[in-house]
């Protein structure tokens, strides 16, 4: 199955679009909390956007924002969704691999992604991050946690590690962390009816870097 035909199913089961964009903005909300606080000036770069959502939302409070990704139909998928949302402002997007961002250094305030290192091997974690912290003053990253089982995997090949995992990789990129944050998807209530995972991690953690003045 391809990301497209797996973001179209996740659509489906929130019933329409519409449904799907505003639940992923609301579900969203410590990540995008985080952008706004460390956004000093309104240039923002999305790595591996899929549906555009947060970018569609980032742009429509007044935020200059580029997403890219690698696969042509799924841009094609966030150009629509983009497109319906009420809205004037729109953000650009362009297919482009992450591991090919030959944009100025420091052209963009943030670089931001959520749902997408996970999915990748250790060098190619360590190159993305190299890139971003050069084209970007602050890079802010989720991956999801040891909160899901194997099972539950969107796509297949995400690899759900440790905390520690990510910082050694943060720093062998050459970055320092920030702040880190968790965030979760489900409401209080019904994270109080999923007892089986009550001592869980939450889903998402939520890394906030910049460039170490040591490199």
């Amino acid at each position: 199955m391809s990301w497209y035909e797996v973001y179209l199913k996740d659509i489906e089961k929130k019933g329409n679009l519409e449904h799907y964009v505003n639940d992923k903005i609301l579900n969203k909300k410590v990540l995008i909390n985080l952008i706004k606080k460390y956004a000093e000036g309104n240039k923002l770069l999305e790595t591996g956007s899929g549906t555009g959502v947060l970018s569609t939302y980032l742009s429509s409070i007044g935020y200059d924002v580029t997403g890219i990704d690698i696969d042509s139909e799924i841009i094609d998928l966030s150009n629509k969704i983009a497109n319906n949302y009420s809205s004037v402002k729109k953000p650009i997007f362009v297919n482009k691999s992450i591991f090919e961002l030959d944009y100025k250094e420091k052209s963009y305030d943030i670089s931001y992604s959520n749902g997408v290192l996970e999915h990748f091997t250790d060098e190619q974690i360590i190159d993305t991050l190299k890139q971003q912290l050069n084209v970007a003053k602050i890079v802010i990253f989720g991956i999801p946690t040891k909160y899901f089982n194997q099972e539950e995997a969107m796509y297949g090949d995400e690899r759900y590690m440790d905390y520690d995992f990510w910082r050694k990789l943060i720093l062998k990129a050459g970055g320092i962390v920030l702040e880190e944050k968790s965030m979760h998807y489900m409401s209080r209530t019904k994270r109080l009816l999923n007892f089986k995972k009550y001592f869980r991690p939450y889903p998402y953690r939520i890394f906030v870097i910049k460039l170490s003045n040591k490199i």
